[in-house]
């Protein structure tokens, strides 16, 4: 007798990975002239956009090595309206498993019955339980089990992941306002059920775009069909949808797709897309700039010394780095401007100066972001590498130039500023005099 439970297993949880068979995969490493790489959402339906899936679980491969989004691309292969749900400017204040509004107050795209009917008994029914079907680590047995454990686990009656399909049939007590709240959501949650339920079965999406333009209906004494018809209503929606989504799916090269799915991403880091924001290496720059601030360090470099410095250098500074939160004007020929998340704030310690001084620890890696000259100045932009995620700087993004152009606006601005004397005195400049990253002679470390 089967378990009654929603799974949140996989397949090496189970005891059966000795048993599996991996079939030899003849890959296809190239892309047929005009065709596309097929969007994450149509390989794997599955998942929602936000799902750590795609960062650290299955979906992470294809994530990372899919190609860049063109314009082109984009109007081809338009997102599900899913996932363009945003639940910060949504009006309900709390949302249920399945609850990705496709439009706002979550209100439904027909209420109408036209012209010929199609009954969709023949294919599908709300409690019909043949293949599983799952949304992101959450499986479910039918269209009623998803709805059932969205609705009782949003109220917090029960464990979407353990509590029986039996149980949640059986119900439980909730409030007026409750029902009056899932009232205004279940129409979307049922939608979102059957996506996720027809996405994941090639054989049942075909009955349903077989079925036309015609209006449907579900025949049954419940509010999802009847006179409400919800699942007919839903049905239509989502035959729509998947019209939309699939309407160039001939552009697409699936072996190709096929192909990217088990590429190794690291293995060429130069073919990955830098902008992908649901990339980890796009997360981790993300993360660390958004945190950072700029810090000046002016010295007197030779120009033997300036000219080993090349963009895109990672370099290591042994001793520790001071740096100042006060920049102005210029009083020496070199400036390194560095942009930093863990610098720390040494100036309440300071006695008898105004320095402003934040320090980096022994041993902090730099990146070269930026070399630029003006007149007879010149700044190098460092951004200080965060220990353990180096390589997520390893190629440049829409983020890290944009932090290279505001540099070089800096840059400009401070030579007609005035000059700190706080940090132009001998003292402060003695301290600050060493080359970062190499030893006096210019030996990098």
């Amino acid at each position: 007798m089967g378990v009654d439970f929603i799974k949140d297993n996989d397949i090496f949880d189970n005891g059966l990975a000795e048993q599996l068979i991996v079939p030899k995969i003849i890959e296809k490493p190239f892309l047929d002239d005009g065709k596309f790489a097929a969007p994450r959402w149509l390989v794997y339906p599955e998942l929602d956009p936000y799902t750590i899936g795609w960062r650290m679980g299955y979906g992470e491969d294809y994530a990372m090595n899919e190609p860049w989004h063109t314009a082109e691309f984009n109007k081809l292969f338009p997102k599900p309206q899913n996932w363009s749900f945003d639940s910060r400017k949504s009006d309900f204040k709390r949302m249920p498993l399945l609850g990705y509004l496709w439009r706002d107050y979550g209100e439904a795209k027909y209420s109408q019955i036209s012209g010929d009917v199609i009954e969709v008994n023949d294919f599908i029914t709300f409690e019909q339980r043949d293949l599983e079907f799952r949304n992101n680590h959450f499986y479910f047995k039918s269209i009623e089990h998803a709805v059932l454990a969205s609705k009782y686990s949003l109220f917090d009656k029960a464990d979407p992941i353990y509590t029986s399909l039996n149980a949640l049939k059986r119900g439980f007590e909730l409030t007026c306002d409750e029902i009056d709240y899932w009232n205004n959501l279940k129409y979307t949650v049922l939608l979102n059920a059957c996506y996720y339920k027809f996405m994941q079965d090639d054989s049942l999406k075909q009955k349903l775009l077989d079925t036309g333009n015609k209006s449907l209906v579900y025949i049954s004494d419940d509010e999802w069909g009847g006179k409400d018809n919800l699942l007919g209503f839903a049905l239509m929606e989502l035959r729509d949808e998947i019209q939309r989504l699939y309407e160039n799916e001939n552009l697409i090269d699936w072996e190709y797709t096929e192909y990217l799915k088990h590429k190794n991403p690291y293995e060429n880091p130069q073919e990955r897309n830098p902008n992908d924001r649901q990339s980890p290496e796009y997360m981790v720059v993300s993360s660390t700039l958004n945190q950072s601030k700029f810090f000046a360090r002016d010295c007197n470099l030779s120009d033997e010394l300036a000219d080993k410095y090349e963009i895109g250098q990672v370099i290591t500074e042994k001793a520790f780095v001071d740096a100042t939160d006060k920049i102005g004007g210029m009083a020496t020929t070199h400036r390194y401007l560095i942009l930093s998340n863990s610098m720390a704030d040494l100036s309440q310690f300071e006695k008898d100066t105004d320095w402003g001084i934040h320090t980096a620890k022994a041993n902090s890696k730099f990146k070269v972001l930026d070399i630029c000259k003006m007149n007879d100045k010149t700044q190098i932009l460092l951004l200080q590498l965060p220990d353990g995620f180096e390589d997520a700087f390893s190629i440049s993004n829409e983020l890290i130039a944009q932090r290279i152009e505001y540099s070089r606006k800096l840059f400009k601005n401070c030579l007609s500023k005035k000059i700190v004397k706080e940090v132009s005195g001998d003292d402060w400049l003695e301290r600050v005099s060493f080359p970062l990253g190499m030893d006096d002679e210019g030996n990098f470390f």
